[in-house]
């Protein structure tokens, strides 16, 4: 080796040693890809019953070789060892350990991941957190969506019913003003029943609260991901939240005349 172009310091050093193992990750991956696209082809050439038995031949568990495979499956048509310049890079960036993590998403998941962020350069733990936001984000935006659309049928169920169960026409609102979601509800005859509400709008309340939590979350997540999307998010969550606010502030609605069928 060569000392004469600059100093050797302990800090050259470790990044030096840095670099080799990073390089040395990578040629792993690149390894495990081909021989991932062997022990397929292997695999399909040994007779049924006699896979495990071929596999001892090449010092390899059932469980690694299957693993290897996976990974010439999923990362192999993409792969580039950084010599063909045709092919994305992004994937041939990645260690070993890296490609192992990223099996964990989807397909097409794990190609926008890699294209969003610098998995080349990320350490394990710094991967990791980085893919548990993404699924938090993911878990986020479908508790938005399915939040959005159980209060979307319950208000559609609410409309279609009629505003007194004893054939009871009340009077309609005015013209232009939106109808509030009605409540058939029987009369309560248990003298204790303000203690059953008290506790579901305890239960209630915490679950809108969570609920909120976990929009945020995605919404900051998304931010850094998307930022038309978050903003399409956001303008919808707060129609709903703006929506939620105005119906609470005059609920439940007044009593007013009934006109009886005559």
């Amino acid at each position: 080796m060569d000392n004469s172009t600059g100093e050797r310091t302990p800090l050259v050093i470790a990044a030096e040693i840095n670099m080799i193992t990073c390089q040395t990750k990578k040629i792993l991956l690149a390894g495990a890809i081909e021989i991932g696209c062997r022990l397929q082809e292997a695999k399909a050439l040994v007779k049924h019953g006699e896979w495990g038995k071929w596999l001892e031949s090449v010092s390899y568990s059932q469980k690694t070789a299957e693993r290897l495979i996976k990974l010439y499956q999923e990362y192999g048509p993409n792969f580039s060892d950084g010599l063909d310049t045709s092919k994305s890079t992004s994937m041939s960036n990645m260690t070993y350990t890296q490609a192992l993590l990223l099996l964990g998403l989807p397909a097409e998941e794990r190609e926008e991941f890699i294209e969003q962020n610098d998995v080349g350069g990320m350490t394990t733990k710094k991967l990791q957190q980085a893919l548990q936001e993404n699924q938090a984000l993911k878990k986020g935006l479908e508790t938005i969506d399915s939040t959005i659309s159980e209060l979307k049928n319950e208000q559609a169920k609410a409309a279609s019913m009629p505003t007194n169960p004893e054939n009871v026409k009340a009077e309609a609102p005015s013209a232009g003003q939106p109808a509030l979601p009605t409540h058939n509800l029987k009369t309560e005859y248990d003298p204790d029943a303000h203690i059953k509400y008290v506790e579901k709008c305890d239960t209630c309340c915490k679950t809108i609260a969570d609920t909120f939590f976990n929009l945020t979350t995605a919404l900051t997540n998304l931010a850094h991901i998307d930022p038309n999307l978050k903003e399409e998010k956001r303008k919808e969550a707060n129609r709903l939240i703006e929506y939620m606010a105005e119906t609470i502030k005059e609920w439940p609605p007044p009593k007013k005349p009934l006109r009886f069928n005559s």
